[in-house]
């Protein structure tokens, strides 16, 4: 990791220098492209030499949502957290809080009214819900690494792949459902 931030923090400093302005916010912006994208892999690597549960632990589901609500950097009245403050789940809080957040941007992207609602459902599985256009393809398509529906979007299509990533080393699974006009992505 060392290896690859240095570089990108040579050049945002680097970058300051620059005497137009136009070419200050662009290598600004390719350098915080990099340096997230190199925070993803970093995720992924995490994720996938994830051989047992020992970081594991007991937390709150309501603290654990909190916390990726903070990560997303989302105004709260975007988010309706419909969770009792007695569900507890046994994760690795990084991971898990990630994924969280990963869902919740994945709302503020497509959803129709920039919200999202956070609830159980009558399966005891953590659901979010947004209002929007239904998925074009299976959900299948958007677990893989660098697929995204919109390339014009400030992504890397890493998100639901990641998420994906963290369940399976929960035990858990991503699902999907339409319903409505309402995008149900669940954590089954």
């Amino acid at each position: 990791m060392h290896e690859l931030k240095t570089p990108i923090a040579k050049g945002t400093i680097a970058t300051q220098m620059l005497d137009s302005q136009k070419q200050k916010d662009r290598f600004s912006s390719i350098f915080k492209r990099l340096e997230t994208l190199v925070t993803e892999f970093a995720m992924i690597e995490e994720v996938t030499s994830l051989s047992d549960k020992k970081d594991f632990s007991e937390y709150r589901l309501l603290d654990v949502i909190d916390g990726a609500i903070d990560m997303a950097m989302v105004d709260k009245e975007h988010v309706t957290v419909k969770i009792s403050g007695k569900i507890k789940v046994h994760v690795n809080y990084r991971l898990y809080t990630t994924a969280i957040k990963n869902m919740i941007d994945n709302a503020m992207k497509y959803a129709t009214d920039s919200h999202i609602t956070i609830r159980m459902n009558d399966k005891n599985e953590l659901c979010f819900e947004s209002k929007g256009a239904c998925l074009s393809h299976p959900l299948q398509y958007y677990i893989e690494p660098f697929t995204k529906d919109n390339p014009s979007k400030n992504s890397f299509g890493l998100g639901l792949y990641l998420v994906d990533s963290i369940l399976k080393a929960h035990g858990q699974v991503l699902a999907h459902e339409y319903e409505n006009g309402v995008n149900r992505f669940i954590f089954a």
